[in-house]
């Protein structure tokens, strides 16, 4: 399916309502986070911290969009920019109606080859966390050839044990720009 990706600005109104509403709709929110998961707050106040987060570059988000229809079909959100280090962590949502279709992987390399010719951050190296179970997200990640740098030992609990959490590390000299 041809795709673009579009960064997401404080403006893009349209866009923010229906992050808020994937938050709210997503079922096993906790399968994706090893932080702690808190209810998510109101369309309001969810709307104004995103626009602060957006606002003083703490936090990038891009969305992926169905070329043809424009419609949202996941997204990318970047974090934890070290601009000594020249890196940053991002993650990856895409909701269960485009899940198990190729979507993410071509989402996550168009990401890729945009950050990592970005000048205004000049990223070095990009990382990413899963939990060790989550056999999809680690696929995408080995797919796109980044490296597993680290384990945190028993760091996610689920109802059914606590699995690792794994940190998957890419430089820029490694990807394919």
């Amino acid at each position: 399916m041809p795709m673009s990706l579009d960064e997401v600005l404080t403006h893009d109104i349209d866009t923010l309502h229906l992050l808020y509403q994937w938050e709210v709709a997503e079922p096993e929110q906790e399968q994706y986070t090893c932080r702690p998961v808190r209810p998510v707050a109101d369309c309001s106040t969810f709307l104004r911290m995103l626009r602060q987060r957006l606002e003083n570059r703490s936090l990038r988000i891009f969305v992926a969009r169905d070329w043809p229809t424009g419609n949202m079909l996941g997204k990318i959100v970047v974090f934890d920019y070290n601009p000594r280090n020249k890196s940053a962590e991002f993650g990856y949502y895409l909701p269960p109606e485009h899940r198990g279709k190729g979507l993410g992987q071509n989402m996550v390399a168009t990401f890729l080859s945009y950050m990592f010719s970005d000048p205004v951050w000049s990223l070095n190296k990009l990382y990413a966390t899963t939990a060790s179970g989550n056999q999809p997200s680690v696929r995408l990640l080995q797919h796109l050839g980044f490296h597993l740098d680290g384990v945190m030992r028993e760091h996610y609990w689920f109802p059914s044990g606590f699995q690792d959490q794994w940190h998957f590390l890419l430089l820029k000299r490694e990807w394919r720009i």
